[in-house]
């Protein structure tokens, strides 16, 4: 797990025990190593969220590294989801609405043109699922509009912090 996603859950109360130990492991893949960062890999349920979150600040200590801000983690969390729809363009709607929730919580004030976008599609999803769908909306047409807002997006400098 990303150290920008997983401050994106804490700031959220999201976290689970689970996502320390799942950070502790991918940080050591990627050649990261301290004493606390080995000790928070190699916990084990019963997990105690508590000396979980002691290791990880430690680990964080160690490794030099400090709590990056609320705003920077959403858009960080953004960008990971826009990665995910090119991925799995069968979970794209999901992903959408995810990504219009975040910025409709972190970015109204800041970005118009981001938060408009991305509540039209929203709009469009829930004409889809719910609504009477007077555009005629199909699955297909959906995805297709997410899927190009999302390479647009993923061009786009907001998202990069």
């Amino acid at each position: 797990m990303d150290t920008k996603i997983l401050y994106y859950k804490k700031f959220k109360g999201e976290e689970m025990p689970i996502n320390y130990i799942n950070w502790a492991n991918s940080m050591l893949e990627n050649e990261n190593s301290t004493t606390s960062l080995n000790i928070l890999a190699s916990l084990r349920e019963p997990l105690n969220i508590f000396e979980i979150e002691e290791y990880f600040k430690r680990a964080l200590g160690e490794l030099g590294m400090k709590e990056p801000s609320n705003v920077e983690c959403a858009k960080h969390y953004i960008r990971h989801l826009l990665k995910k729809i090119l991925n799995d363009k069968n979970n794209a709607i999901n992903l959408a609405y995810e990504i219009y929730e975040v910025v409709r919580e972190h970015f109204f004030n800041e970005e118009l043109e981001i938060w408009y976008i991305w509540y039209g599609i929203s709009e469009m999803i829930d004409d889809f699922r719910y609504g009477d769908n007077p555009r005629n909306i199909t699955h297909e047409y959906l995805i297709s509009i997410i899927v190009h807002e999302t390479k647009k997006q993923l061009s786009n400098k907001f998202y990069i912090y």
